[in-house]
């Protein structure tokens, strides 16, 4: 499933450039093209699902919000994050650029990046 105008299954098919740091079967991590931390990457759905349809529950039945969690974990593993610390965003509603969904991972600073939440 792709959404033909979506920069974020461009970069899943290949057709847009981008900076792979761990993937699963059905997600993808990348570096964030703009960090806000140290380390800032997203992990990406290789499905196009749209970012309400997953808050909604539309993808219950496949658990797909375990199945993100995993891919995110395995991620902040990979990094070393687990030991140091990271911060875990899914920007929402008018907070989102982009419909695809997606998490933020970012970390590798002393502080909390973006902020104490």
């Amino acid at each position: 499933m792709r959404n033909q105008g979506c920069l974020f299954c461009k970069i899943v098919e290949g057709s847009e450039p981008s900076v792979k740091v761990t993937e699963t079967k059905e997600f993808l991590v990348i570096k964030n093209k703009f960090p806000k931390a140290p380390i800032h990457v997203l992990v990406l759905d290789k499905k196009h699902r749209e970012k309400t349809d997953t808050m909604e529950g539309k993808y219950s039945k496949e658990c797909y919000w375990d199945k993100m969690m995993a891919a995110v974990y395995e991620a902040i593993k990979h990094l070393g994050l687990d030991k140091t610390g990271y911060k875990m965003i899914n920007n929402g509603a008018g907070y989102h650029h982009f419909d695809h969904q997606h998490v933020h991972i970012m970390g590798g600073s002393k502080v909390e990046p973006g902020g104490p939440s």
